[in-house]
């Protein structure tokens, strides 16, 4: 990865002055409830602490969720044995956390267990839409190796209709009988619950749901948009790609769920980092095992999620062109460190100019 030149001088490491940001607590809750900026059919969101998007999350939140993970894998595992060779598969960019965590303690079941992520860049494999998303258009890649069950782990399950589509088409290819989803609340209506279980059982397909919080937060929207596909049975497959994209476009493109490459899973990762690790897009696979690794630092996802300024939740927004955002910059903690891929390079530039015109000064992570 080809990183601006900038000496590490801590002298010039900067915030803005407290009164830049009056009347801004920082958030200090489990879950919170947002408002979508360009969605009028679903106006209320919810976002979750170890996502990193409102407030920094740190390696004992993530611990604190992944320990809640490890209940429903528990309890899933005592409904039906876990198989030899799982495979975990997450969604971006608010799954990759999610699917992340659960791979970990997957893994110390299963050394075998292998672990997907859908991407937004151009890249081989199965081309799908996420209807309700503010940038919709994914590809999941073909896993290397054939597995013996299949767990899709999401944060919020909205209409069902993505990962019904995607469990249609995966359980033909891979030749599976048994779906397990896992997330951490389902907003689904009761009608789409039933539907959704249709489908699935009409295809021959059985499957189990695990979520960690039954009734979806108050003042989440219930999803009324109707699965719709029963006429339309299944995302169509799409057509191999000629060549992956380029390496260069990624760090550390061996390792990376989004390119279906798991086969090591151990990555060189900094030690000694404090302060705060913004994380651009997709690098947050990255950016999460960077923050296990080092208790004084804290994640920042630079997300392409678009939420209003509430004056509860989020006090201020930096708004970084490509439509990214940064939330409660108030929050962050120097030293700032910057991590992306190269082909977000433009998005990190942008992030840093904007930051040092505000008194901050951030760096990029070199790997």
């Amino acid at each position: 990865m080809t990183q601006d030149p900038i000496p590490d001088d801590p002298t010039q490491r900067l915030r803005p002055p407290a009164d830049s940001f009056p009347n801004a607590p920082p958030p200090s809750r489990p879950i919170y409830h947002l408002r979508r900026e360009n969605n009028a059919r679903r106006r209320n969101a919810i976002t979750f602490s170890c996502l990193g998007k409102i407030a920094g999350t740190g390696a004992a939140t993530l611990g604190l969720w992944k320990a809640g993970l490890g209940g429903l894998f528990r309890s899933a595992c005592r409904m039906r044995p876990v198989t030899r060779a799982p495979l975990v598969i997450g969604l971006a960019e608010s799954g990759i956390i999610p699917s992340a965590l659960f791979h970990q303690i997957v893994r110390e079941a299963c050394p075998a267990a292998a672990w997907i992520c859908s991407t937004r860049r151009p890249s081989p494999g199965i081309a799908f839409s996420e209807h309700h998303s503010h940038a919709p258009d994914h590809s999941l890649p073909d896993p290397e190796i054939r597995p013996t069950e299949l767990w899709f782990v999401e944060d919020e399950i909205t209409t069902g209709r993505t990962l019904l589509g995607l469990s249609l088409n995966l359980c033909r290819r891979l030749e599976q009988g048994h779906v397990r989803y896992v997330a951490f609340t389902d907003a689904r209506r009761p009608e789409a619950k039933r539907q959704f279980n249709a489908i699935l059982s009409a295809n021959g397909i059985t499957h189990s749901l695990h979520v960690l919080f039954p009734e979806p937060p108050p003042g989440t929207d219930t999803a009324r948009e109707e699965i719709r596909l029963s006429a339309d049975p299944a995302i169509p497959d799409a057509p191999a790609a000629s060549a992956p994209p380029p390496a260069s476009d990624w760090l550390f493109p061996a390792y990376r769920p989004a390119l279906g490459r798991q086969v090591r899973p151990d990555i060189p990762l900094p030690a000694g980092l404090t302060g705060s690790l913004l994380a651009v897009g997709e690098a947050v696979d990255l950016g999460m095992r960077i923050v296990q690794a080092n208790p004084g630092l804290q994640l920042r996802h630079v997300t392409l999620s678009p939420w209003e300024v509430d004056d509860v939740h989020i006090h201020n927004r930096l708004d970084i062109p490509g439509d990214y955002y940064l939330y409660n910059l108030h929050t962050l903690r120097p030293p700032l460190h910057i991590l992306y891929d190269p082909v977000d390079a433009a998005v990190a530039r942008a992030a840093r100019d904007h930051l040092e015109a505000m008194g901050f000064s951030a760096w990029p992570l070199a790997l």
